[in-house]
């Protein structure tokens, strides 16, 4: 399993500063379902700011946080000026790393259709990773490239297509 320390984590993002170290496999922004061992990257909308719900992806066994302010708890932080555009970044590099292929689906009808016909096709050939659910915006499709492993074959990404990003 591939993995990054906050270190290489903050060479990749340019700016970013750290405090602490750790190594972790894979990011989360939901701290009801982050997995143990992931980044739990603190997302903020218009009604939530994931910087409270730190404490909660701890105790559920995330390595590290990626904030766009330090939070007073005693654990490997990554700081960034904006953690959705930071987010995007870490996963374009943890895609990078591998060589198989994907595939990516855009357009406004039928995206889900053909990702899962593409996907029954590749199963046959090999382990496929597809998107899953509405993975397929901003946020999930970085969310989605975090998943790659090297026990995949395959990635099938669909993607949203209502904005640029």
């Amino acid at each position: 399993m591939i993995s990054y320390t906050l270190a290489e984590a903050a060479v990749v993002l340019g700016t970013a500063e750290y405090r602490g170290e750790a190594r972790f496999h894979g990011l989360g922004t939901d701290s009801r379902s982050i997995q143990a061992g992931q980044l739990f990257v603190a997302l903020k909308g218009p009604n939530f700011d994931g910087h409270e719900f730190a404490a909660m992806a701890l105790e559920k066994g995330a390595h590290a946080l990626l904030v766009d302010r330090w939070l007073p708890v005693d654990i490997p932080q990554l700081r960034v000026a904006d953690t959705l555009l930071a987010l995007g970044h870490l996963s374009a590099a943890w895609r990078a790393q591998f060589t198989l292929p994907v595939l990516a689906l855009t357009g406004s009808n039928g995206k889900t259709t053909v990702k899962e016909m593409l996907a029954a096709i590749l199963r046959q050939r090999g382990k496929v990773l597809a998107t899953e659910g509405n993975l397929n915006n901003q946020i999930g499709m970085p969310l989605m490239m975090a998943r790659l492993s090297t026990e995949y074959d395959f990635a099938v990404f669909e993607m949203g297509a209502n904005h640029a990003g």
